[in-house]
């Protein structure tokens, strides 16, 4: 009868130190036979987000317009070694290319964003 005691006595002290014990470890008992480890009730979830277009703006340089510029010959009245007056041409006519000043601009511009899995916690 006395093995029989003791071993009544060790199951009840077992049952009762179960739940002790598991909370000790981060674990829980639902029952005094089963350990197992907690469901976890927030746990992340993959969400998937379909491709989309998305509208980004840049700060970019935008370069001043170049314009061709046509600057005319230049004339002198000098006299010749017979005291007529005769028109040189001093500088000939050309082009010349002005750059005129640039400036930034706000651009805005679409990137195409491929589909792609995203963590979201729940909320359940």
């Amino acid at each position: 009868m006395k093995p029989l005691l003791s071993f009544a006595l060790l199951l009840a002290a077992l049952g009762l130190a179960a739940p002790a014990l598991s909370a000790q470890r981060g674990v829980y008992a639902s029952d005094a036979r089963l350990l197992r480890a907690p469901a976890y009730t927030h746990a992340p979830r993959r969400v998937w987000v379909p491709g989309h277009y998305e509208t980004r703006h840049e700060r970019v340089w935008v370069p001043g317009p170049c314009e061709r510029v046509w600057i005319e010959p230049v004339f002198e009245l000098r006299f010749d070694a017979c005291g007529r007056r005769v028109r040189f041409e001093v500088s000939p006519g050309h082009w010349r290319t002005v750059q005129h000043p640039g400036h930034h601009e706000q651009r805005a511009f679409q990137v195409w964003v491929p589909g792609h899995y995203r963590s979201r916690e729940r909320c359940d």
